[in-house]
């Protein structure tokens, strides 16, 4: 009976949050094992066979960012693909894969990517002011893995896990002030896939004029080190090969504008007239841009919302890159993560009328969520994309004005 009562007790005493996370962690580590097992054949399907046959073929001697009609055979059962969209930084740097069979590389790139996403969630949590504790790091990372965006990446072999690993390394190294590495991570990020670039408008409006410096530093010298004619040959040959691919992804602005043009224009995708959409694209980028940079110097002394800020500038320069795919969205974990911390901090019940803000941010980063966990509920592509990345912005005004002396005076004073 003694035994008894003390479990009770013990029960009682165990905190929501602990409680959560153990039900999570193990709920999502038979997930990951069930997903791995289902990925075991992906090692010869997209993307990574895509990815294997540009490191053979470049390991050997050939340019594949030279586009070739059809595919060629590199050897028995590996096609050389026709182009390669990705820039010679990520082909080069991963080549050596290619010295290993196919299958051997599929799992130490799948692991690379594993490694990564543990990695970005557990410095995001360190880099939350105030840190975030042991069970809600926990809760976050299970969630992470049991969303559809980590379950693609992990199917398509794709490299998003790394890349928002090198993200978050570079956001916190700035955050401890280690200009040098923050530089170099943002650097290696856009390296490896060019968009990430975007990002770079966290150092430029909040004045880290010293990262922005590493970072360019690094981009040229790995611009530099990787053959510029390759980087030509990308931009003049296989980005114009690239275009007709984006009306496919349904995901950034540019494939949004193209629909929207070719539905007014009463064309075919790919016969929309062309300077109605890169001008169209380029105000509604401007206008997208315009309020990131606003959040960062508005509230550029506000340390408790500088994962918030990171996070606008992650989500934007997915918004903006010219292709991105579903799985690609985990690169909004940062957005959704410290716009629900900012919102949940903020939110004051008995002032709640005048938190509308608040209310209505929090609602289109659950909405996001929502699809993000729930398989049955449709992923709309680019509408979550923008929702997210307004709905951040929003809580972000809604803080900032709140959290101002002038509204603060008022407040105690009521």
């Amino acid at each position: 009976m003694a035994e008894r009562a003390g479990l009770r007790t013990l029960v009682r005493r165990l905190p929501i949050a602990t409680a959560a996370a153990a039900v999570l962690a193990i709920v999502a580590a038979l997930s990951v094992g069930q997903r791995v097992r289902a990925a075991a054949h992906r090692y010869d399907a997209v993307d990574f066979k895509i990815f294997y046959g540009w490191w053979t073929d470049y390991s050997s001697g050939g340019d594949p960012w030279m586009v070739q009609p059809a595919q060629t055979d590199l050897r028995p059962g590996l096609e050389r693909p026709h182009d390669c969209n990705y820039p010679p930084f990520f082909v080069e740097i991963f080549s050596p894969l290619a010295r290993l069979d196919q299958k051997t590389a599929f799992w130490i790139w799948e692991a690379a990517q594993m490694l990564c996403l543990v990695s970005a969630v557990l410095m995001l949590a360190r880099g939350n002011d105030p840190p975030l504790g042991a069970a809600p790091t926990i809760i976050v990372l299970s969630l992470v893995l049991l969303s559809r965006q980590f379950a693609g990446a992990l199917v398509a072999a794709q490299v998003t896990p790394m890349l928002l690993g090198l993200l978050s390394a570079s956001w916190y190294c700035a955050r401890r002030e280690r200009a040098a590495a923050a530089g170099l991570c943002l650097a290696l990020a856009a390296l490896l896939k060019l968009y990430p670039a975007g990002a770079a408008g966290y150092f430029l409006f909040g004045r880290r004029w010293r990262a922005l410096a590493w970072t360019v530093g690094f981009f040229v010298a790995g611009v530099l080190l990787t053959n510029p004619l390759r980087w030509i040959e990308l931009a003049t040959l296989d980005i114009p090969v690239t275009y007709g691919v984006v009306a496919k992804a349904e995901l950034t602005v540019l494939a949004f504008v193209r629909k929207i043009v070719a539905h007014f224009a009463a064309a075919t995708i790919g016969a929309e007239p062309l300077f109605a959409v890169i001008a169209i694209t380029a105000f509604v980028d401007l206008a997208l841009l315009a309020i990131a940079a606003a959040a960062t110097i508005t509230g550029r002394e506000r340390a408790d919302l500088d994962g918030l800020r990171f996070g606008l500038w992650v989500a934007l320069a997915l918004l903006i890159s010219p292709l991105a795919w579903i799985p690609e969205t985990l690169l909004l974990l940062p957005a959704y993560l410290f716009g629900m911390l900012a919102a949940w901090d903020g939110f004051r019940p008995r002032e709640a009328t005048g938190q509308i803000s608040l209310i209505v941010g929090g609602a289109m980063l659950a909405a996001g969520i929502v699809t993000a966990l729930i398989k049955a509920v449709p992923h709309p592509g680019f509408p979550v994309l923008l929702a997210a990345y307004l709905g951040a912005a929003l809580i972000f005004r809604a803080r900032i004005k709140m959290d101002s002396p002038r509204d603060e005076t008022r407040r105690l004073a009521s």
